[in-house]
Formats: structure tokens, C-alpha cells, sequence
């Protein structure tokens, strides 16, 4: 687990509302890191108070509108008003006068440097998230939500939040897990062991792979004209044939999946009902839905 940052320094810090802020930022660099991946760098004095709990931390892109610029829904007063003000506010809006918001997770968190890494996966069709992040350039201005340090431990925006010391974890994900799969795996404990199962239409958008731990045991399975989610549940079920009852009666498993929300929910079924291990052990979270936008 990360640091946790100790209580905020003064009581007008304390005071705080909720445990993110809005974070105005500026594209500091754009760069393809794979046929299928672009990192974004962005930059910002306010980034010096962003929480550096990696993992598979959830943030807001508040995309630029087409002119640029950002609607006037609150979302930029200080402090950040909770989002029952906020989004109310936003929601009220026409479409077409509203910022798109968009949840990623940051592919690294640099707050000394002001700086934060996103790694936006380009669709094709595009849709606005990555039709945003072609075309993204130095000095172009967004806003981002995130964990706000001076809240203190409040571990917002967190799925992956096991109950005991992780001795063994198990990490499945399709693409847009990837990121967030990365954060888990560098916050394992010295000799936990991770098996990390991943499904993916190229194998040279695989971002987990070259900075795995030493001893993370990673499968990949090209879609190949499946189905979203097929091959990764055929992953899971050739994981726990090979490993019989050991998953069930092992209290220091722990499970996280994300991906396509009906394929998650079929994975966990599976995990839970047919393998037998309990539920408490499994995080998931369904980042998007056939048909629908990126909700992670």
C-alpha cells in the first residue's frame, strides 16, 4: 500500500468538503507510447496538493469544450464544492455547453514535479476522450478531479482496498485496465506473488508487461474478433482449472477486475460461485459497456 499522508496541516485545510479538489492543469507533453496509447503529461502549480496514492486511483478529465475553456458550473471555486453542487450544475447544462468528463486512471503522479501522467487509450471510432488526446498540444488547458492530500487518508476514487496483507493477487483486466494494473502491481509487498491476466487486440499495446515486478506471472490473450471480455474469461477459467481449490481456501488471495462491465460481472460470477472464492477477496469494477462511453 501506499504512504498514507498525515492529517492536513492547518484547520483551513481541515475544512475541506470533500476529499478531491479540481485541479486546473496545461498539457506539458503528448506522446504515442504504443499504436494504441498516448501519455499525456500534464502540469500544474496546483498538482503540488494531488495524493500520490497510485494503485488504481480514479480521476476526472474535464475535457476542454470545442472553443476551449470551461463551462461555468462551480466545478473551479475554492474549495471544490461537493459534487451534488457542482455536477447538479453541470447536468443543467445543454449538451452542447457542457465539458465531457471522462475517468482514467493517472499512469503516474508526480506531485513535487507538479506534474501527472495519463495514458488515454484511442478508440476507433473515436470518441471525444480520444479525439481530445490526438490533438492534444503543449499549452492546452483541462481540469482534472482527484485525491486532494490535504484531506488527509481518505483513499476516494480507490477500488483496490484489501482487507489483510496481500500475499497473492490475482489482476484481470482487459485494456482499459491497464494503467490501474500497474499502479496494484508496483504497491505489492516485497515476495507477494500476482498472477495478471490481460486481454488485448495487439500485443504491442501491452503496458503492463516491461514494468511488471520480477516474478509476476502474466498471461495475455489476443482478442482476435471475440467478443470484449471473451478470451480474458476463457483466461480465468484456465486459471483456476490449473489451481483447483487452492484460490478458495487461501486467505491471502486478493482479486481486482475491471473491464467490460458484463464481462466483469461474468468473471466474478465465476471466481465466486464456481471456484469458491469469497467474495470479500474480489474488487471489480466495469470501466465501459458494449454500446456505451468510457466510464474508466
Amino acid at each position: 500500500m501506499p504512504a498514507r499522508p498525515g492529517p492536513p496541516a492547518s484547520d483551513a485545510e481541515a475544512e475541506r468538503p470533500w476529499e478531491y479538489s479540481a485541479f486546473p492543469v496545461t498539457v506539458a507533453r503528448a506522446e504515442a507510447v504504443s499504436p494504441a496509447w498516448m501519455r499525456i503529461t500534464v502540469t500544474g502549480e496546483a498538482l503540488q496538493h494531488f495524493a500520490p496514492w497510485g494503485l488504481d486511483q480514479r480521476i476526472k478529465l474535464v475535457l476542454p469544450l470545442p472553443g476551449g475553456g470551461i463551462a461555468d458550473f462551480g466545478l473551479l471555486e475554492e474549495p471544490t464544492p461537493h459534487p451534488s453542487h457542482w455536477y447538479t450544475r453541470w447536468k443543467q447544462l445543454p449538451e452542447g455547453d457542457r465539458n465531457v468528463l471522462r475517468t482514467y486512471t493517472p499512469a503516474a503522479i508526480r506531485p513535487q514535479a507538479r506534474e501527472l501522467d495519463i495514458d488515454v487509450l484511442l478508440h476507433d471510432p473515436p470518441g471525444p476522450a480520444s479525439r481530445w488526446a490526438r490533438s492534444a498540444r503543449p499549452g492546452d488547458d483541462l481540469v482534472i478531479t482527484g485525491p486532494d492530500a490535504r484531506a488527509g487518508w481518505t483513499g476516494y476514487g480507490l477500488h483496490w482496498k484489501p482487507e489483510r496483507p496481500v500475499q497473492r493477487a490475482l489482476l484481470i483486466g482487459d485494456e482499459t485496465a491497464f494503467p490501474a494494473i500497474r499502479g496494484i502491481l508496483a504497491s505489492l509487498p516485497r515476495g507477494a506473488r500476482a498472477d495478471v491476466l490481460l486481454e488485448l487486440s495487439d500485443l504491442r499495446d501491452d503496458l503492463v508487461s516491461p514494468s511488471a515486478p520480477a516474478g509476476a506471472r502474466i498471461r495475455r490473450a489476443l482478442r482476435d474478433g471475440a467478443g470484449p471480455g471473451r478470451r480474458l474469461e476463457e483466461l480465468v477459467r484456465e486459471w483456476t482449472a490449473e489451481h483447483g481449490d487452492g484460490p478458495a481456501q487461501d486467505p491471502g488471495l486478493s482479486v481486482w477486475i475491471a473491464g467490460e462491465t458484463g464481462a466483469v460481472a461474468r468473471i466474478r460470477a465465476h471466481l465466486t460461485q464456481d471456484a469458491g472464492i469469497p467474495k470479500a477477496q474480489v474488487a471489480f469494477l466495469g470501466y465501459w459497456r458494449i454500446g456505451g462511453a468510457l466510464v474508466g
